[in-house]
């Protein structure tokens, strides 16, 4: 027998199914070939460990307690004075003080700079810069009247017409 017909049926002699002839040479081979030996003696080996499993005691309610324990580790413990302090107190007061910050940043965006004839180079006194204005205003090569000349020659319009 060889090598290779020895690895074959390694698991049929442990099985203890082979006829008595190949059982000889199985034997005689086993002695003979120091690989096959230490082949023969890890598989058995393996084999012992598989046979003899140590039983574990049945316990009764083992898969509840042990469903209950997976549950509790991902539940957090909070105390009555955790849950007031975050949820009651602290919560809102973040809000509060995060409001009170916008609203005072958004204070000091609006009012601009306090010194507003630093842009300006026209003082509040000086009034002439109403007459050049007005003396750009012209609609098709026209100055502009007052609204109450506008008014008055609409009236006189409305009353010629009428008679």
């Amino acid at each position: 027998m060889n090598c290779k017909e020895f690895k074959n049926i390694i698991a049929d002699y442990l099985g203890q199914n082979l006829n008595s002839d190949h059982e000889k040479q199985f034997a005689e081979h086993l002695q003979k070939c120091s690989e096959c030996s230490l082949l023969f003696e890890k598989t058995n080996k393996t084999l012992s460990f598989l046979d003899n499993p140590e039983r574990i005691p049945e316990q009764a309610f083992y898969f509840t307690q042990l469903k209950q324990k997976m549950e509790n580790r991902f539940t957090i413990n909070e105390s009555f004075l955790h849950t007031i302090l975050t949820k009651k107190v602290l919560q809102p007061l973040l809000y509060l003080a995060s409001i009170i910050i916008a609203v005072y940043i958004g204070i000091l965006i609006g009012s601009g700079t306090p010194n507003s004839n630093k842009y300006s180079e026209i003082s509040k006194t000086d009034t002439s810069y109403i007459e050049l204005f007005a003396q750009y205003q012209y609609i098709n090569e026209m100055e502009l009247e007052s609204i109450e000349r506008n008014l008055v020659a609409e009236e006189t319009i409305e009353t010629t017409n009428k008679k």
